[in-house]
């Protein structure tokens, strides 16, 4: 940094990491993933690095008195009003503007609103229809499925019921391999929701190995809300909006039906089942 421009360099260097956070690397992670949606960096963890910056930079600017005084010197200027013109005038409505709104930032954060709720918050909103009759057929192979197996595998030699639980055996295995790539950085190796990146988000991914979670709904719910992720919720979910992605762009409607296997399998929970009426 040349001293003479300290100050200019500081707010300059800050400004672009502010545009590498918020834009450059959602944006260019989703154009090198592939993606169809920018891959946003939590706020906690984008806090986390702009922090982390703006110390290194006051390490920087206290790290002798020569760095102190070119930091200070526009500042001081500013404050002691030796511009002229256009500067002069800047420099009053910076005056009134910075005040007004640091004493409305801390009236909006202090201040209690008091109105009607619109709408009742759901924890789980309606499935859509389009969604609601749906089956995993992995679940329980049919027959054509399992003689599809032993066909491909060779295993002309076994029976059907070996062949299937063979099939069912390998479906799972898959869901997990599928689950570990896609689903651990935030659920956990053990669905437990203690992924290594869990605690980059305000609200952690929940427990689904608790038995008020995910056993609580039925398989095709959770195959709507893997595949929707967060931002296919309804209205009535707000606002404990998910960060959870849409997959429907990186996966198929199989490998999602085997990740929902090997979710539950891992959690240690069953899925809900369909009442029927009588």
């Amino acid at each position: 940094m040349q001293r003479k421009n300290l100050f200019a360099w500081t707010v300059s260097i800050l400004f672009v990491i502010y545009v590498l956070i918020r834009f450059v690397i959602p944006y260019g992670s989703m154009w090198i993933m592939g993606s169809a949606h920018p891959l946003y960096v939590p706020t906690t963890l984008a806090v986390m690095y702009f922090s982390v910056a703006a110390l290194g930079l006051a390490i920087h600017i206290t790290s002798s008195r020569e760095n102190i005084d070119s930091f200070m010197s526009p500042i001081i200027r500013f404050l002691q009003g030796y511009e002229s013109g256009w500067k002069q005038v800047l420099r009053t409505l910076m005056l009134i503007a910075i005040p007004l709104l640091t004493g409305w930032g801390a009236y909006s954060i202090a201040s209690t609103e008091v109105k009607t709720p619109t709408g009742l918050r759901i924890q789980h909103p309606t499935i859509p229809g389009r969604f609601e009759n749906l089956v995993n057929p992995l679940r329980n192979p049919n027959e054509t499925m399992v003689r599809a197996y032993i066909k491909k595998t060779g295993l002309s030699s076994i029976s059907l019921a070996e062949g299937k639980k063979k099939l069912q055996h390998k479906i799972l295995q898959d869901g997990r391999a599928l689950y570990q790539m896609n689903c651990r950085p935030c659920h956990g190796s053990k669905a437990d929701g203690n992924g290594p990146m869990a605690g980059g988000f305000r609200l952690r991914p929940i427990n689904f190995s608790d038995p008020g979670t995910l056993a609580t709904v039925v398989e095709s719910y959770a195959f709507w809300r893997v595949k929707e992720g967060g931002r296919g919720l309804p209205v009535e979910s707000t606002p404990w909006n998910s960060v959870m992605p849409t997959w429907k762009f990186e996966l198929t409607d199989a490998q999602i039906w085997k990740i929902i296997l090997a979710e539950y399998n891992t959690a240690g929970v069953e899925p809900r089942t369909t009442e029927k009426l009588q």
